[in-house]
């Protein structure tokens, strides 16, 4: 593995400032500021000294929201051609010089910047002719260029890129308690419509990209135009080689030079081509494949070979059949995680496959294993998806007796389908559960020292049964533990002891609540302002939020009193600290606009933000549409939006930028 240069770190360090900086403007702009306007515009000024001109800087709320509105592809993201025939390569090849790449296994995404090289838009492939907007998504993806250096000659063209979005194998073990596979990861990250749930997944998602496409700028109001690949050769070249690298000029991954390579028409003979081609698949990656890709290199030849109504002429997909075994279910194993849910593997009868001993593979859930009668006794095939994971992929011979479920959990309760899950029906104490719970408060709160292995040692020691027992815990409890010298139990307790006072915020999200995680935490924590006030809040208050649907809310009230015993116990140990921006609330308690929920729309003579910042100041909430529980829109005119035909319709009053600012006084923006 290769050490990021330093302008690469610095390129990472910025985009990561950009990402919480869109996060904070969109959770801003929805009523749920997460921080001080302080705080932001320390850190608005930071992005500005570190590169000025950062797209994000120019976004608004209401614009990251704009997401899964239709995009059309100009030209048409087309399929690749597939073979899994060696003797097809030459046939393809034709004697002609190839580029050899990754066929990586993400999702296909269309990158556009404008003529200043600004990220303007990143869409989906959709059907290859229409995609979807998601662009409010690609904005946290931190390997992906905001902002492109443009050479002089370019300052009339504009960039479209192509490439794929996908899951470094390295970083899926963080996040496999939201996700089966990573085939599922992207798709079902991308399809989240609340970006600010799914930051932490995209900041970590990698970009390959494949092609590079220019478009001039058009005298009429048509759209601009498509350059040749003639006119293309003016700024990079006239080879697919010469444009892969231009792309890695501006600052994206290729794949060069590990995992692309140039093939010379004189360098290979039909043998050879595909010795090459079956190699190249053993190499080390951190991605799944799902085949490698064989481009015509002369730009101008791949353009004159045009394109079926499926697939470019000058490419093809180079697939490789998985390699399959066969070997015996030997046992079914289940565990419960942190939710409750039964998750299952099966040991198998060890057996060799890509180059390594497999002893266990995946069973996805209760359904799978049902619908193909999976059972110890049973032959299966198994094959490692992306060569990584071992899964099983069919049944050769049927077990002699069907596999029986568990009845109940290991803690003594009913274990209950949900879909094609099963779920443990204790809701308040359940030992496995609370297994993953306690590691889960411990991992929340950066308790130092606390690995999975030291948890499970105070659990069977009788030392540790709730959050509240890591605080109870002595210098002579650490001693006791197996592999704890003094330096180390000391540090243990010391870091225990140094997470007394919590932030509001980071303590519920250590609780493991249902639909709790830190983002939706700190909204909880930001809108209530209190504990005592958020143990008060019932489940449609809460459904009365921008972003919580009814069965949300209900799953995060709920599981926040099964846990009143470990909240009561915690208190005696620990302070848990208010929410300061609904601190600063309090002196505008009484203001008139105070827990209105507020909708602007149409032109205003200021920024929409500057309002926005007013109204979050006097505890006001500003929404993006208009629903009944509208209590106000700003509007300084008829028209015939949707906003202001949803409000007469509903008897919603409407305030003019005139009344709105004598309603809301003198208060200041900053």
């Amino acid at each position: 593995m290769t050490h990021q240069s330093t302008p690469n770190l610095k390129r990472t360090q910025i985009e990561k400032l950009a990402s919480q900086i869109l996060l904070y403007k969109e959770l801003y702009y929805l009523g749920r500021a997460a921080i001080s306007d302080e705080a932001y515009d320390a850190l608005e000024n930071e992005l500005k000294s570190l590169d000025p001109t950062h797209p994000a800087l120019s976004f608004v709320g209401y614009e990251i929201r704009e997401s899964s509105a239709k995009v059309a592809h100009r030209p048409a993201m087309l399929s690749l051609a597939k073979t899994y025939q060696s003797d097809d390569l030459p046939n393809f090849a034709q004697g002609r010089s190839l580029v050899l790449s990754d066929k990586v296994d993400g999702m296909a995404l269309s990158i556009e910047y404008d003529f200043d090289g600004r990220l303007l838009r990143a869409s989906t492939r959709g059907n290859g002719n229409i995609g979807e907007d998601v662009t409010a998504h690609v904005m946290h993806v931190l390997s992906l260029p905001k902002h492109l250096k443009m050479p002089i000659e370019m300052h009339d063209i504009r960039i479209e890129v192509r490439g794929e979005i996908y899951f470094p194998i390295g970083e899926f073990p963080r996040f496999t308690d939201r996700f089966d596979s990573y085939r599922n990861a992207v798709p079902g990250t991308f399809g989240r419509k609340e970006v600010d749930e799914a930051v932490d997944v995209l900041n970590v998602l990698k970009f390959r990209a494949y092609d590079l496409m220019l478009f001039r700028r058009s005298d009429t109001a048509d759209a601009d135009n498509l350059l040749s690949a003639t006119d293309c050769a003016t700024f990079f070249g006239s080879t697919y080689f010469e444009k892969l690298k231009q792309m890695q000029n501006f600052g994206f991954d290729t794949g060069l030079p590990e995992a692309t390579t140039l093939l010379l028409a004189d360098d290979f003979v039909k043998e050879k081509l595909a010795e090459i081609v079956h190699s190249s698949f053993d190499k080390s990656r951190d991605h799944q494949i799902d085949g490698l890709v064989l481009r015509i290199n002369d730009e101008q030849l791949f353009e004159a070979l045009g394109t079926t109504s499926h697939h470019p002429r000058g490419s093809l997909a180079f697939k490789r059949e998985s390699e399959v075994a066969v070997t015996e279910i030997l046992a079914i194993e289940t565990s419960i995680g942190r939710s409750g849910k039964v998750t299952f593997r099966a040991q198998v009868k060890p057996v060799q496959l890509s180059g390594a001993m497999i002893s266990y593979a995946t069973l996805h859930n209760a359904e799978f294993i049902k619908s193909a009668g999976y059972a110890p006794g049973a032959l299966v095939k198994l094959t490692r998806s992306g060569e990584v994971i071992p899964s099983i992929i069919g049944l050769e011979k049927a077990a002699e007796k069907p596999y029986e479920f568990p009845k109940t959990c290991p803690c003594g309760y009913p274990l209950l389908a949900t879909g094609p899950d099963l779920f443990c029906s204790q809701n308040i104490s359940c030992a496995p559960k609370d297994q993953e719970s306690l590691l889960y408060f411990a991992q929340t709160l950066e308790i130092l020292g606390l690995s999975e292995k030291t948890v499970s040692k105070l659990r069977e020691s009788g030392l540790l049964k709730t959050p509240a027992d890591f605080f109870r815990l002595t210098l002579e409890d650490a001693l006791s533990l197996e592999g704890f010298a003094r330096k180390s139990a000391e540090n243990l307790i010391s870091s225990i002891q140094s997470k007394r006072i919590i932030p509001l915020s980071i303590f519920l999200a250590t609780l493991g609540l249902k639909r709790g995680g830190i983002v939706k935490c700190k909204e909880v924590a930001a809108r209530f302002g209190s504990l005592q006030q958020v143990l008060k809040v019932t489940a449609a208050e809460l459904a009365g939020e921008r972003g919580w649907a009814e069965k949300s809310a209900a799953d995060f009230v709920e599981s926040l009193r099964a846990r009143q015993n470990w909240i009561e116990d915690l208190l005696n140990y620990v302070t848990v600290e208010d929410d300061s921006s609904q601190q600063k609330l309090s002196q505008f308690e009484n203001h008139p606009l105070s827990g209105k929920n507020i909708c602007i729309t149409g032109a205003l003579s200021q920024p929409r933000e500057i309002y926005a910042k007013k109204l979050e100041k006097v505890g006001a909430k500003v929404a993006s549409s208009v629903t009944s529980k509208t209590n106000f829109l700003v509007c300084n005119e008829e028209s015939g939006s949707s906003k202001f035909v949803q409000a007469r319709k509903l008897g919603i009053p409407i305030l003019t930028e005139h009344q709105l600012n004598d309603l809301l006084g003198q208060i200041s923006s900053n």
